[in-house]
């Protein structure tokens, strides 16, 4: 399942965002209500965590326009009082979790949202002959299984969630690695390697080097200025 989470505290967010994912979500964190908005327009998220203190607003006004969009949302917040919690879900929130929490019921919380009718996980993303499966944490091309690692997964699923666009290799380092991650461009330029040698056991090359700019996963083609 994709997880949206919101939350300003950066510590909080990239605990949030390891510990999720070792538990098989697939996670991307913002800070803000409107990078929040943005990305549940332009992502497929099932669900959204989300803190109530923002520094750009209020999570209780953006849980409303994340259930309008059709995300299931669970609020995160140091607020425990009763009347804020009735106020959540009255906004339509799905769960409320007051801060400090124990991990162990985080998890077992959203899994609980997951599983309530409606409630449908992305199952595959897909591009050309390549699948992830999310469910299964499995990637194939052309039918045939890929041995990845952890990070060559994560690389691969964020290349399928943003096809045909240009990506820095800041933006990479970001997303995969973490924003505060202490990762040098040589480490990226091994992943993509391991990464295309993998994809290429099983045809031709679909991630490309956008030079000056960063990357790119199109279909095979005439490689222009692209490398």
């Amino acid at each position: 399942m994709r997880v949206l989470v919101v939350e300003d505290d950066p510590s909080l967010g990239a605990t949030l965002r390891l510990g999720l994912g070792a538990e098989g979500f697939d996670v991307d964190v913002v800070t803000t209500v409107a990078d929040a908005v943005a990305a549940a327009e332009r992502g497929t998220f099932q669900l959204a965590l989300v803190d109530v203190n923002l520094p750009d607003g209020s999570g209780f006004a953006l849980c409303p326009r994340l259930k309008d969009r059709g995300l299931m949302v669970v609020m995160l917040t140091a607020r425990s009082d009763v009347a804020d919690r009735v106020h959540g879900f009255e906004l339509g929130a799905d769960d409320y979790i007051p801060k400090p929490f124990a991990f162990e019921e985080l998890v077992a919380r959203l899994r609980a949202v997951a599983r309530r009718p409606g409630s449908e996980a992305l199952p595959v993303l897909s591009f050309a002959d390549v699948e992830v499966h999310l469910e299964r944490q499995q990637a194939l091309r052309g039918g045939h299984p890929l041995d990845l690692t952890r990070r060559e997964y994560d690389l691969l699923c964020y290349f399928l969630r943003n096809q045909g666009r240009v990506v820095t290799r800041e933006q990479i380092l970001d997303r995969v690695w973490g924003y505060d991650a202490e990762v040098s461009d040589g480490v990226l330029d091994v992943y993509i390697s391991y990464l295309r040698r993998k994809l290429e056991a099983y045809g031709p090359r679909l991630i490309h080097t956008v030079r000056g700019f960063g990357y790119t996963l199109r279909a095979a083609e005439a490689e222009d200025a692209q490398a």
